[in-house]
């Protein structure tokens, strides 16, 4: 050190080591600015920057080691060989121009640290090769440590320029990688210059020699060359980040107000990313110019980016927290700053795969409960089915559908019933095991497979599992309605070898068990098929029986007690089937009414009997029978209010018949559909009066224009006191109300006798008359007769 500082401050002329100081510095700021100049460009630009870098620090190395050694006071006559120096020169741009090429197309610090300290030995291979020049005699003596110390500094301080150069964006980064950059190159001089010895030395070239003079005009003009091309670099540099400033505002403003995000890239690392991305990635005060690609993107789907510009791909995006966002990604070619660029789109797919996994969930889920939908039990089933064959094995199938679901729905609301099915499907998933599967079926229809089973106790368990799970959660809440479910149970193979006929094997349970009292399980008998089979083939003709012209109607006459005149008569009707014959209303009725084919059926007698009445001379009465199903029915009344217009019958003349059980049902809504009825001018009769509930609060409830008392009191009033008291009870009531009482059933003739004396109003039955076609009651319907052909029993009425 002492050496190198006694060196430098006795040994040169100060003044010319200022003057190579400068040029020094201009050279290094020079190059450092074109370098990193020459990184941000495209390959075919950055090479020709490059040259230029090189040519400027190799020449101001240059520059500045000659004009080091014309300040080098050696008191002789010294000379320069013209070929070594220019070898020199050359030595400094090849190596240095070196370094540079490292530097820039390097992706790494260490790069960049590289391409430093090659820089550094490029500086101090050109010394030495200038100090080779020297022409003098003897030889020049070197102090090896002192020489080492050269070479490492020139390499550690290059290395250290480098990389300071591109440590930080900004230009006090590039100035501070400038200084540290002069200070390898005159570090390296004057430490090599106090580790050479001249004493040995003698001067051979005279005092005057030109060649000093040539070497000051060389110097001068690489010192003036080197100085252009530092301001030149500066104004560069300056002027092309102040373009790629308001460039980049005008297009961060743009890709800012884009929905998707969006990376400008040089293909390695990023150079700039819309407010979107970093939205995106979760960094949105974070600066990733610079980034790798590859800390983003998976090397796979970066190379089929780049290699595949404007194809949309699909792959995963790393965000700041290292998790993985499924995107959509395309590339494009830009010019971005006066540079070709690559642009990348990229489109969250986050809420589509999402939407796309909520997809496949519905696909085989049912959305309220999250459990298996139909489609999913039955290919579940039908697996089971082929496992089971294959292993010989047994499985079980449960259905189950809740008590009494419609009436939560109508009384509380769908929501009500929403909430209900969510908490079986609970209660459900809470009972089975892994490996058995629980699907909802639709409305409030669940079925369950239990695999590989053993016999029907183990099914048995897991029905009375559920049962005592409702049980249990009933226990828990005391607000809504009660849960209560009726359960069937069928065994693959023992009931069922096919999967269609396993499950409607355990329906087939399952309505068993709904008849016997709800809330119960029952397992498949195979008498319970037999009969379950009949009903399903009745339903099926029954479909079809209407438009084949099979029903018909029947009439039977209602007759006054006391004047014996028929008042009316009663529509009734018939299915005659085509192979089983006669089919009676008591077992066709209540499957039309389960089935929904009672709507059409009702709808057609009450057209037929109306259109028949309306062509009657005598204006009496004609009364139909109206199911529940259809009075509950929308529309009910807009379509009896269409009959009445088609058929152009007096709304008087017509009477529709309910029963107590329509009250029952739904009270409220019963009685307003009753009134819009009434409105119409239609009479509205209780049928089967005093065999259903709540008769007498019935009665209150609404305004009937009259009773017709069920038969099953009429049969034995002539030999019960029971059945005598209750139709004087309601006759009394009727006579009360001023309610006429109609008495259905009458068929002997102690019967009428008693009905006569307790002055009932009407009377119908088998004593006057069977039911028949109309055109038995022709002398009544044309208006030539008041009353029945038959004048024994109404000589009898009228007797007395």
């Amino acid at each position: 050190m002492y050496a190198t500082i006694h060196t430098l401050l006795f040994e040169h002329d100060l003044r010319l080591v200022v003057l190579a100081g400068v040029i020094c510095a201009l050279a290094a700021f020079a190059g450092i600015s074109i370098l990193h100049h020459a990184r941000r460009n495209s390959r075919k630009a950055r090479y020709v920057w490059l040259a230029v870098a090189a040519v400027a620090v190799g020449f101001g190395v240059w520059s500045t080691h000659f004009i080091a050694m014309l300040a080098y006071r050696t008191d002789m006559a010294v000379g320069y060989d013209l070929l070594v120096t220019a070898s020199s020169l050359i030595i400094a741009i090849g190596i240095v121009g070196g370094g540079l090429w490292i530097a820039a197309i390097g992706e790494h610090r260490s790069d960049l640290a590289l391409g430093g300290a090659v820089a550094g030995l490029g500086i101090s291979a050109m010394h030495y090769t200038g100090m080779a020049a020297l022409i003098v005699g003897g030889r020049i003596g070197w102090d090896p440590a002192l020489l080492a110390a050269s070479i490492i500094l020139g390499m550690v301080l290059g290395s250290a320029a480098f990389t300071l150069s591109a440590w930080r964006p900004g230009q006090a980064w590039r100035t501070g990688a400038a200084g540290v950059m002069t200070l390898a190159i005159v570090t390296m001089h004057f430490t090599a210059m106090g580790a050479a010895n001249l004493d040995n030395c003698y001067p051979i070239v005279t005092e005057g020699d030109a060649t000093p003079a040539n070497l000051s005009l060389a110097v001068g003009i690489a010192g003036i060359l080197i100085v252009g091309l530092a301001l030149g670099g500066l104004m560069l540099d300056l002027h092309e980040r102040r373009r790629a400033a308001r460039e980049t505002d005008r297009m961060r403003v743009l890709a800012d107000a884009a929905v998707e995000g969006l990376i400008i890239t040089d293909d390695r690392r990023v150079v700039t990313a819309n407010a979107s991305f970093l939205r995106m990635i979760g960094a949105a005060d974070v600066d990733i110019a610079g980034c790798p690609l590859d800390e983003l993107f998976a090397r796979t789907a970066l190379a089929e980016l780049l290699a595949r510009p404007d194809m949309r791909i699909e792959t995963e995006l790393a965000d700041a927290r290292g998790r993985r966002i499924p995107i959509e990604a395309i590339l494009r070619p830009v010019e971005f700053a006066g540079e070709l660029r690559s642009a990348i789109a990229i489109r969250d797919l986050s809420a589509r795969k999402k939407d796309e996994q909520q997809i496949r969930f519905l696909a085989h889920h049912d959305p309220l409960t999250g459990l298996a939908n139909r489609a999913t039990f039955n290919r579940q089933l039908l697996r089971e089915v082929a496992n089971a064959r294959r292993l010989g094995q047994r499985f079980a199938v449960i259905c189950l559908d809740l008590d009494r679901f419609k009436e939560v729905n109508d009384l509380f609301g769908h929501a009500a019933g929403d909430t209900m099915l969510k908490v079986v499907g609970e209660c459900l998933a809470g009972v089975l095991e892994e490996g058995q599967t629980c699907a909802r079926l639709g409305g409030d229809e669940f079925a369950i497979i239990i695999p590989d089973i053993d016999g029907l106790a183990r099914a048995g368990r897991i029905a009375e599992a559920i049962l005592e799970a409702f049980r249990a959660h009933n226990a828990r809440s005391h607000s809504g309605a009660p849960l209560s479910a009726s359960i069937g149970v069928a065994l693959f193979p023992d009931n069922a070898d096919t999967a269609d006929m396993l499950v409607a094997n355990a329906d087939t349970a399952l309505y068993r068990a709904k008849r016997d009292g709800r809330g119960v399980y029952r397992f498949f008998e195979v008498q319970m098929g037999v009969a379950v089979r009949e009903k399903r083939l009745l339903e099926n003709d029954l479909r079809n029986a209407l438009a084949r012209g099979e029903f018909s109607l029947v009439y039977q006459p209602q007759v006054n007690v006391q004047s014996g005149e028929v008042t009316g008569f009663e529509a009734l009707v018939r299915w005659t089937h085509p192979t089983r014959g006669q089919i009676a209303p008591s077992t066709f009725i209540p499957v039309a009414e389960e089935c929904g084919l009672i709507l059409n059926i009702g709808d057609w007698v009450t057209r037929q009997a109306c259109a028949e009445a309306a062509g009657w001379a005598n204006t009496v009465t004609i009364a139909v029978n109206v199911s529940p199903v259809q009075l509950h029915a929308p529309g009910f009344v807009a379509r009896l209010r269409a009959v009445l217009q088609e058929t152009r019958l007096d709304p008087r003349r017509l009477e529709i018949e309910i029963t107590e059980t329509a009250l029952i049902r739904d009270l409220t809504r019963t009685i307003a559909t009753l009134d819009e009825v009434k409105a119409l001018g239609v009479r509205i009769a209780m049928d089967d009066f005093g065999t259903g509930y709540s008769s007498l609060a019935n009665l209150r409830a609404f305004a009937f224009d009259r009773i017709k008392m069920d038969q099953s009191f009429i049969r034995s009033v002539d030999r019960s006191d029971q059945s005598a008291a209750i139709v004087r009870a309601v006759l009394g009531l009727g006579s009360g109300l001023k309610l006429p009482v109609v008495a259905e059933g009458v068929e002997r003739e102690e019967e009428l006798e008693f009905l006569r004396h307790e002055a009932c109003a009407e009377i119908q039955g088998y004593l006057f008359s069977r039911p028949g076609p109309i055109g038995d009651f022709a002398a009544v319907t044309s208006g030539r007769s008041r009353s029945l052909a038959d004048p024994l029993p109404v000589m009898r009425l009228v007797a007395s």
